[in-house]
């Protein structure tokens, strides 16, 4: 009897540690289900909103212009360079092209090119052997033409000022232009043209259109004293020239003058006395250019 008791009595102990081991296994396989259900929710509940909350956040952030004000306004302000400039009035370029062109006389410097060409060479009849006689025989090299163009300004002048030493006749003049003194004035993109009225033995006094712009012209005076300081065997008795067909064209940036164009036509009618008097007449253009103007 106390056998059977025994032998009951180790099955129950059995039993109860078996069922105590069902129930550890148990526990153990339901925590791993717990986990993974947790585990998912916490990372599909937190990835998503921290992604969609940041994400949209900086790109807003660095879209609008407010965080990058250097990058559109530069753009702004080379529009506004490139842009061209007011076109100027009469009376206003007339007040600028004074104030400037002083400016440059006084210490400007410039390169000067200028070109002077019969249209028609000096043409004393049959006088032209007498004069030319008296001429070479005190420069062989020298004619009628050449001396006569040389108190005229024939031939090409160029040169750089003040490296060179221009004649003053040549260098930009501070102009005293009135609003008046243009006629057929246009203007485009910071060129200004306009012409100037004809002018007949014009003074370097600043009295005509022409004066008021430029001494590059010939008076009588001039004449006179460049005869006569090649010889004393011709005098000059008279002499009529008339400048037409002056043009002039000056270019402004950013309110300063940087070039400066002119042409006229002009003929002559002098009268010379080489023993006898004799009449002798011709005709020129020119054409000449400042540029590269910095002051």
């Amino acid at each position: 009897m106390k056998k059977l008791l025994a032998i009951l009595l180790a099955f129950a102990m059995l039993f109860a540690f078996a069922a105590c081991g069902g129930k550890e296994d148990g526990e153990t396989t339901t925590a791993p289900v717990e986990e993974t259900t947790e585990a998912p929710i916490e990372e599909t509940t937190e990835a998503p909103v921290e992604e969609s909350s940041d994400a949209p956040v900086e790109e807003s952030s660095e879209a609008p212009s407010a965080e990058d004000p250097s990058t559109a306004d530069p753009s702004a302000s080379d529009a506004s360079e490139a842009a061209p400039e007011a076109t100027l009035t009469k009376a206003e370029f007339v007040a600028l092209l004074n104030a400037e062109t002083a400016k440059i006389a006084k210490s400007g410097t410039y390169s000067f090119n200028r070109n002077c060409e019969y249209t028609s060479p000096i043409d004393v009849g049959g006088a032209t052997g007498v004069l030319n006689g008296i001429i070479s025989a005190i420069d062989e090299n020298e004619n009628l033409d050449t001396v006569v163009g040389g108190f005229l300004g024939i031939g090409t002048k160029k040169g750089t000022h003040p490296k060179d030493d221009l004649d003053e006749d040549y260098r930009i003049k501070a102009t005293t232009l009135k609003e008046s003194d243009l006629g057929s004035f246009s203007a485009a993109n910071g060129v200004y043209k306009f012409t100037l009225a004809n002018a007949t033995n014009p003074k370097k006094t600043g009295a005509t259109p022409i004066s008021r712009f430029t001494n590059d012209f010939i008076t009588h005076e001039e004449v006179v004293d460049g005869i006569a300081g090649f010889t004393t065997a011709i005098t000059v008795n008279n002499t009529t020239v008339n400048y037409k067909n002056i043009k002039v064209e000056v270019t402004v940036a950013e309110g300063k003058i940087t070039n400066i164009s002119y042409s006229y036509a002009f003929d002559a009618t002098l009268a010379l006395k080489a023993v006898v008097t004799i009449n002798g007449n011709g005709a020129a253009v020119t054409k000449g250019t400042f540029s590269n103007i910095k002051y």
